[in-house]
């Protein structure tokens, strides 16, 4: 998750949303489509219960390299104690090395790749995100069992929003003709929720939705609550497919008294005790309905959040991980 949270309109230049040379924008949405299932499964047993992953270290990002094999070697026999189902956010070397050591170590990992899409990138850019998915989905073809085109790229508050559909979906529909796994698109419920969404939807194999009861001003007392009844609501307004909840969480810190979205929205105390009291209540719900999910996160994240203002390394989104970013259980993992 790179939620940042804004209110703004995003202004998008037309070369990053025009439609590529050699497709056609295509408005109709697409009603022979025959739904691919996500049941996903590990030597017969499910295993929905998943973690989004994010292998970058302290002093480590998107701008600095990838990770070192060993780390996340390190890494995945920490996750697998617990899971064995990963969300990758974008197809990028990081992800690719992050494929190969599961591969290479046999680890018993199932992972839905993602495509990261982006407003603000070229439309060159975009494409070879798309064009990476592919080629990693086929390479990999036992181990990425989904495909995620984009990531909260149509709701309102985004960052990096994407205003052209069409576009979007030419993009679904090129990734879903040239792989075998079921394919989504990641977004929050405050999207799915909208009649817009049907559209999207049309293109799906399952629908992948976003939900924190804590960004959502909720106090913890009804952290769960919320969450199915988000959930609930989301499969009423789209009946006919499987819903994934594929982020939720709850954050151990926050910045106090700085006029942000986490200290204007954010209600509810944040902590280690906080985050167990709802990470326990909502594990036990995904398995006992069998729910999938990837809960985010696995690790914190200290590249994320920006480093401004006094207090930068307490910021919410460097705080999400059920580990600290050096690896060490919190107490919902001990």
């Amino acid at each position: 998750m790179l939620r940042l949270v804004s209110l703004a309109v995003v202004v998008l230049l037309a070369a990053c949303i025009s439609i590529p040379s050699g497709e056609t924008q295509t408005s109709a949405a697409n009603t022979s489509l025959v739904k691919r299932e996500f049941n996903p499964s590990l030597d017969g047993k499910w295993i929905g219960n998943g973690i989004s992953y994010g292998a970058y270290r302290d002093g480590e990002g998107p701008d600095t390299g990838v990770t070192s094999k060993a780390n996340i070697l390190e890494d995945m026999q920490i996750m697998m104690k617990h899971w064995n189902l990963i969300r990758l956010y974008g197809s990028d070397p990081q992800s690719e090395r992050i494929l190969e050591v599961i591969r290479d170590n046999d680890i018993p990992m199932r992972v839905m790749l993602g495509a990261w899409l982006d407003g603000h990138k070229s439309v060159e850019e975009n494409n070879e995100q798309a064009r990476r998915l592919i080629e990693l989905a086929n390479r990999f073809p036992e181990i990425v069992v989904a495909a995620n085109v984009g990531n909260e790229i149509f709701v309102y508050w985004s960052w990096h929003k994407i205003d052209d559909v069409d576009w979007v979906i030419e993009h679904i529909r090129k990734v879903r003709a040239s792989i075998k796994q079921p394919v989504t698109v990641s977004d929050d419920y405050n999207f799915w929720n909208k009649p817009e969404s049907q559209k999207v939807a049309a293109e799906l194999d399952f629908i992948c939705m976003h939900g924190y009861a804590l960004w959502n001003s909720q106090q913890l007392s009804n952290g769960l609550g919320w969450t199915v009844e988000t959930y609930n609501d989301i499969q009423g307004h789209h009946p006919d497919h499987k819903i994934a909840f594929c982020e939720t969480g709850w954050a151990t810190s926050k910045v106090d008294g700085d006029g942000s979205d986490e200290d204007v929205l954010v209600v509810g105390a944040v902590g280690q005790d906080e985050q167990k009291v709802f990470f326990d209540q909502y594990d036990q719900w995904v398995n006992d309905n069998q729910v999938i999910s990837f809960y985010f996160s696995s690790f914190d994240e200290q590249w994320k959040g920006g480093f401004d203002g006094a207090d930068a390394m307490d910021k919410m989104e460097k705080h999400w991980g059920l580990y600290k970013s050096d690896r060490s259980p919190k107490k919902a993992m001990q």
